[in-house]
């Protein structure tokens, strides 16, 4: 079985067969024993030298806070037949709320961040019907009893969330839902890259806007600890989302993600290409990344398999500010200084990329480019991850015939 990879849904959840009866549900209460091995959070105002001011200061300064990226563990919510477990929900959703109250208990976390498949994952590869029969909405229970456990934390939560719409049935979406102190939802966005069998809003974009409107594309919540985004898993790798959440004024950018599994004796401290393009995009958008990786799946706290990739917290220089340690239960938990963010967005110089971003440059480039179409499947939900591929293909030739792109040689 292989692992979760941020280019897919999990096919297969780990590479270690996990117990779907009593025992793994169990997991609940053996997860609650995980050692938690944060980084401490620090003073960050060394780390940010004076900028030169283009404006006068104004308004209310946001205070510099701690935050947290949460490593979470979670049970499969689906058994080896592909049928949705109820009670292994309710689990994952009770370890929700152990952890955001420890998160503020502990660290005093204002701001906390959860992983990709945290709520839901199954053992075993799953149809689009499959997702969607275990899938929850936005004002479901589920939402609802996070939101809670958010209020009495007197923080903001970002988790992910496999959910379905009742206005595009036997669909599924990738959610990156925010929930904050009032208990309401504040942020719901819907995951928009990597080919698999969920829908994107692209796939059905002009019933989407009907629907949603053009602002339900790119959101982001202006709250008081900060405007609060969120990119999914391998969103990161396509430059333009983020950069589409920063136009529309995101500082803070949560980054859910359950990365493929690495060897043990694989040196955590290179950097890899994913965690890179987290950190340059970090640094180019002048942005904060909370990149949130799955912990352990299924029953045991400190899988034997070795581990993902750290979560990560990375600044808006493109810094990391805390990372994990091990690939069980964990938080990684760093000062936020929203104010120095700002000072940087509105400083004068060449370091400010955002003061000089000229768009008219850019903008006629991508009025004409045409590659992947949109609205391909607003007649019916995808059946199989292989359309994808036919659209694909005729893609790829159209960018070859037009000379955008040139074929391989014999």
């Amino acid at each position: 079985m292989s692992a979760i990879d941020d280019n897919s849904e999990p096919s297969v959840a780990t590479r270690r067969r996990v117990l779907l009866s009593g025992a793994g549900l169990a997991a609940a209460g053996a997860l609650g024993d995980a050692e938690s091995k944060p980084a401490a959070a620090q003073d960050p105002a060394p780390i940010y030298a004076p900028v030169k001011p283009g404006i006068e200061p104004r308004g209310k300064k946001i205070e510099p806070y701690t935050a947290a990226c949460v490593q979470s563990g979670a049970v499969p919510t689906f058994d080896s037949s592909a049928n949705p477990l109820p009670e292994a929900l309710d689990a994952n959703v009770d370890r929700f709320a152990t952890l955001i109250k420890r998160g503020a208990d502990e660290y005093g976390a204002r701001y906390m961040s959860f992983p990709e498949f945290g709520l839901q994952i199954p053992s075993t590869a799953l149809t689009p019907a499959q997702w969607v029969a275990g899938a929850i909405t936005a004002d479901g229970p589920e939402v609802e009893r996070i939101g809670k456990a958010a209020q009495d934390a007197n923080a903001f939560v970002a988790f992910n969330a496999i959910e379905r719409i009742g206005k595009f049935p036997g669909r599924y979406f990738l959610a990156g839902m925010i929930v904050g102190p009032s208990g309401d939802l504040v942020l719901n966005y819907r995951k928009m890259t990597s080919v698999t069998s969920k829908s994107r809003p692209g796939d059905i974009l002009s019933a989407w806007i009907d629907h949603f409107g053009e602002d339900s594309l790119f959101p982001v919540a202006d709250t008081e600890i900060g405007r609060l985004s969120s990119v999914i898993a391998a969103d990161m790798y396509t430059p333009e989302v983020m950069r589409g959440m920063v136009l529309n004024g995101a500082e803070i950018v949560s980054n859910p993600t359950a990365g493929g599994m690495l060897p043990e004796d694989n040196n955590f401290d290179i950097p890899t290409v994913t965690t890179m393009a987290r950190r340059v995009r970090a640094y180019e958008n002048m942005a904060y990344v909370f990149m949130s990786n799955l912990g352990p799946v299924g029953a045991d706290p400190q899988p034997p398999f070795g581990r993902r990739q750290p979560s990560q917290i990375i600044d808006f220089k493109g810094n990391v500010l805390a990372a994990t340690q091990t690939g069980g239960e964990e938080f990684a938990v760093a000062t936020m200084d929203i104010d120095a963010l700002r000072r940087a967005r509105t400083s004068l110089g060449s370091l400010n990329t955002l003061g000089a971003l000229q768009v008219p440059l850019y903008r006629r480039n991508y009025e004409a480019a045409e590659f992947a179409p949109i609205d391909t499947h607003l007649d019916a939900p995808l059946v199989s991850t292989e359309e994808h591929n036919d659209i694909m293909r005729q893609t790829i030739s159209e960018l070859v015939e037009r000379g955008v792109l040139v074929a391989p040689g014999l």
